[in-house]
């Protein structure tokens, strides 16, 4: 039998970092480096940089992913009844997960390749760099010439819980997840030269709650300089509402109250097994819930770490200057509420809008109509204007600062179970090149699309710029005129096209919980 894969594992595969020797692989026409360790923390606590190791250490495994609180991870929407559309895979996990993966033509110093640095999404709670198949970043390096780079870092109570209560080297507690972003690209200017990237062209891209932790990133003075673009994509929700500053805080303070613990014993808390720590998390919230209702408990704290909302507080000096795509798709909650296939008779749909619109829905679907001239009335079940309403706010604010911008919508829609619009997550396999993974991607316009997208994306990640391809002029985004770059079977720009459909809709429905219970 014939062998068509060139594979070698070697000291030829070896790249001396700054903390020591890397072994990782050749696969045919590139190399790449999985589970590079890039911090370590201690509980609760700020990473460091990995101590300078001895020899050599391999880089061919992915490393543990961060544990997550919601068990089992893998049930109910979102996952395992979606496999068709995702590709998900799923690794060990554990408590220590600052490990990231490289992938590189060629490791040359001096090469200075564009890096892309992947953001996972899953919000700050769930998902890893690797949970889907699509994530792997071969045909990205390879196509753009880029060095491209993902990562795990600590996530729910481990990266976000606030116990600042506890004693001063706990006060970023409730920053650690971003915090260890930074250590990554921390890392990435201290390392990628040496496996061919330029440590002056990094960019951000990242989907869903890896959009919302670049937005975060984009707020932390100590990242400054050490990314130069970003790409949200899906991932600039407009949730609405003031969070109460002190929630995580009481949460914690309960948390190490419910197991005995307090400040003078609290090194003690730190040592309990993370399925206490998860458990106790679990039912702090319940108990919560039960006395009125309560929603919170973690998430990023404001202090001089993490600066703030830039719709609060006005955007970092720095991230001003940043270029930025940002962009949604037209039914993100499509997967996440009450399937309806698209081949059911029109009479059903009519129902369907007469219960959600009611005596709105005459004004609504004209609204629609004018929009999407050609769609299905279907899509008013799913239609986006969560994220969609958070992108332009995020644009419309950024914009004054004259940095490059620009918007996109994805409104293709599939032919999977009598016809599937575009949902949270579609763009994953198209940007990253790799539709050959997931198998409902066998549209030849479907992997058209995603080859227009993937070349974008490279665009981007070079020069600033996505426009080159076979892709129709990107014009940049402009308040007031809101140039949009439409994905579809024929992309096209239009421009405030769906605003006041998104004003309308956002007025006469509530889709909120059904999206954000993803």
């Amino acid at each position: 039998m014939e062998i068509n894969r060139r594979f070698y594992c070697d000291e030829r595969t070896d790249v001396e970092t700054a903390e020591g020797v890397v072994r990782g692989a050749f696969l045919n026409d590139h190399y790449y480096f999985r589970g590079i360790p890039y911090a370590t923390a201690r509980r609760f606590e700020m990473p460091e940089p990995m101590p300078h190791w001895d020899g050599f250490r391999e880089a061919v495994t992915y490393g543990p992913t961060a544990p997550t609180v919601q068990k089992p991870a893998v049930l109910g929407r979102g996952t395992l009844t979606q496999q068709p559309l995702f590709g998900y895979r799923f690794w060990p996990e554990d408590e220590f997960c600052q490990y990231l993966n490289v992938w590189t033509k060629k490791p040359e110093p001096g090469r200075k390749r564009p890096v892309m640095v992947w953001v996972h999404g899953g919000g700050i709670g769930t998902g890893s760099a690797i949970e889907q198949s699509s994530f792997e970043g071969a045909n990205l390096c390879r196509d753009g010439d880029l060095v491209v780079v993902s990562f795990n870092h600590r996530l729910n109570i481990l990266g976000y819980l606030d116990m600042s209560d506890f004693g001063d080297k706990y006060a970023n507690s409730a920053n650690c997840g971003i915090a260890d972003i930074v250590a990554v690209l921390e890392w990435i200017h201290r390392n990628i030269d040496k496996f061919g990237g330029d440590p002056e062209n990094v960019t951000l891209f990242g989907h869903s709650g890896g959009g919302g932790k670049i937005r975060n990133i984009m707020q932390v003075p100590a990242a400054d300089g050490l990314y130069h673009k970003v790409i949200f994509q899906s991932g600039l929700m407009n949730m609405g509402g003031k969070p109460d500053p002190d929630a995580g805080r009481r949460v914690a303070d309960r948390m190490v109250e419910r197991l005995g613990y307090d400040k003078d014993t609290f090194d003690e808390f730190c040592k309990v097994p993370f399925d206490t720590l998860r458990q106790a998390y679990l039912d702090t919230m319940a108990e919560f819930a039960g006395q009125g209702g309560f929603f919170g408990g973690l998430g990023v704290k404001q202090n001089d770490y993490w600066i703030g909302e830039p719709h609060v507080v006005g955007f970092n000096e720095y991230a001003k200057k940043v270029p930025v795509i940002a962009g949604s798709v037209q039914c993100e909650s499509a997967l996440y509420a009450p399937f309806h296939r698209y081949d059911s008779p029109e009479s059903e749909k009519e129902a369907l809008l007469d219960s959600i619109l009611g005596d709105k829905k005459a004004e609504t679907v004209a609204k629609f109509k004018k929009a999407y001239p050609d769609g299905d009335l279907l899509d008013l079940f799913a239609l986006d204007y969560i994220v969609r309403k958070g992108t332009y706010d995020f644009l419309d604010l950024k914009d004054q600062f004259g940095a490059p911008q620009y918007n996109y919508l994805i409104t293709y829609r599939m032919p999977y179970m009598g016809g599937m619009p575009s949902y949270h997550g579609i763009c994953l396999p198209l940007v990253f090149g790799n539709t050959e993974y997931v198998d409902a991607f066998n549209e030849p316009d479907l992997v058209a699309l995603g080859q227009k997208m993937h070349q974008a994306w490279i665009n981007f990640a070079t020069t600033g710029d996505p426009n080159g391809g076979d892709v129709p002029k990107w014009e940049q985004y402009r308040e007031g005129k809101c140039g949009t770059m439409v994905f579809d079977r024929q992309c096209a720009m239009k421009y405030n096209f769906d605003r006041e459909l998104i004003r309308i809709y956002e007025q006469n429905t509530n889709f909120r919980n059904a999206f954000m219970h993803l």
